[in-house]
């Protein structure tokens, strides 16, 4: 664990102010926002996770990019074609993405609106950094799976 804990203090020390971030929804992202703000790196987070979005505007101080579109409640995103448009305005520095499946070199999503809005976020990113631990898949059976990135 203290590996990771090493991991983690390097990486933010990466990260400079006023630089724009990327989150998807899960735990570790939480624990990357909290850190970023303990060590008072003011950055702008942009998110379609209506969950890091209510974390970080009651959190944190650090600016938040809120794309347009309609609110899923199942999925609890942001989505739509406007979150697409929005989010390919701009240019973001990290993208701590969730995936849950990788395939040889390459990142896959099965949810198809979730895939679209990482596809924009992971090419308007210049570091992408997986924060999960996804399923290796041995092949991919029929259009079940979208690519959205890769190594």
């Amino acid at each position: 664990m203290s590996a990771l804990k090493n991991y983690l203090n390097e990486l933010i020390e990466c990260i400079n102010k006023n630089e724009i971030i990327a989150f998807d929804n899960h735990p570790v992202s939480f624990k990357i926002i909290d850190q970023l703000f303990k060590a008072g790196k003011k950055i702008t987070v942009i998110s379609y996770s209506t969950d890091i979005i209510k974390y970080v505007s009651k959190y944190t101080d650090f600016n938040i990019i809120l794309p347009n579109g309609a609110v899923n409640s199942a999925f609890h995103v942001i989505s739509g074609p406007e979150v697409i448009e929005s989010f390919s305005k701009y240019h973001i520095n990290y993208f701590f993405i969730r995936v849950p499946y990788i395939y040889k070199d390459d990142f896959y999503q099965d949810i198809p609106e979730i895939a679209d809005m990482q596809k924009t976020l992971n090419q308007n990113s210049e570091h992408q950094l997986i924060i999960n631990r996804p399923t290796f898949l041995e092949n991919l059976p029929g259009n079940q799976y979208i690519k959205v990135g890769g190594f």
